[in-house]
């Protein structure tokens, strides 16, 4: 079996009315993550019929609110926003494959949920129990939902799961920079049992994590040697800050600032 490690705890965090959960010590919390779509109206509403609330963002994106987590789905002309992803290719690489396998939600009631997803045309993998099931979404981003029936929203982001070479050395990196537990994020790290590919450029293209003091927190993230693919700026337009790095195991990760404002 794959070591794993379990990075950060969630669920007794989150408040009802808050998106994005209160930050840890070192400032971090779960944040948003970005992804591709060849059809952005059909992966919105996957998201939605799933159980997420849809806002503005910056003007011309719309954004998906979770419990401990928001999603952007980019595509198309929302694709040509400065700093987002290039348009998606005609076929989108699914998160199987790559260095994040699938991202996890808990619902209180997975029977209920079930059904609810079903008339919506939404149904689990095969192989699910009464208490876990996974599903596609329609870009082949694999999700998992678990059952857990002290919740207290119906349905709440759980986990990310990271398939990397070294998982030891990839836990112990994200807890000596962003803290050993992530509200909101919490991360799986396995270890891999053979080559695993980026996220860049496919559906699920990075995950996101909310910075308190983004800025000198980037450069703090420079002096111990990480590398940018976008320095850190602040877009007036979305009233936050971003930056943009790839670990050294091939995940994309979004920082952002100000995005927590989002209710």
């Amino acid at each position: 079996m794959g070591l794993r490690f379990f990075s950060a705890l969630i669920l007794t965090s989150v408040p009802i009315l808050a998106q994005l959960p209160t930050p840890n010590k070192a400032g971090v919390s779960g944040g948003h993550h970005v992804f591709r779509a060849k059809d952005t109206d059909a992966a919105n509403k996957f998201w939605q019929d799933l159980g997420a609330q849809p806002a503005p963002f910056g003007g011309r994106l719309s954004i998906n609110k979770f419990p401990g987590v928001l999603i952007l789905v980019v595509g198309g002309a929302q694709a040509q926003a400065k700093g987002a992803p290039p348009s998606p290719p005609v076929d989108l690489a699914g998160s199987e494959g790559s260095s994040v396998d699938f991202i996890g939600f808990s619902v209180k009631d997975l029977k209920a949920s079930l059904a609810k997803w079903a008339e919506a045309g939404i149904k689990p993998l095969p192989g699910g129990t009464n208490t876990q099931v996974y599903l596609m979404n329609p870009d082949k981003i694999k999700v998992r939902i678990t059952e857990n029936k002290s919740l207290a929203t119906a349905i709440a982001a759980d986990t990310v799961k990271m398939v990397v070479p070294n998982a030891a050395e990839a836990q112990a990196w994200y807890a000596k920079n962003f803290g050993a537990e992530i509200p909101g994020a919490n991360i799986l790290f396995e270890q891999a049992k053979g080559p695993v590919a980026a996220t860049k450029g496919r559906a699920l293209d990075r995950i996101g994590l909310e910075v308190v003091g983004l800025e000198a927190f980037s450069k703090k993230l420079e002096a111990a040697g990480v590398k940018f693919d976008s320095p850190y700026r602040y877009t007036d337009a979305m009233k936050a800050g971003f930056a943009v790095f790839q670990d050294s195991w091939g995940t994309l990760v979004e920082l952002s600032e100000g995005l927590s404002a989002i209710k």
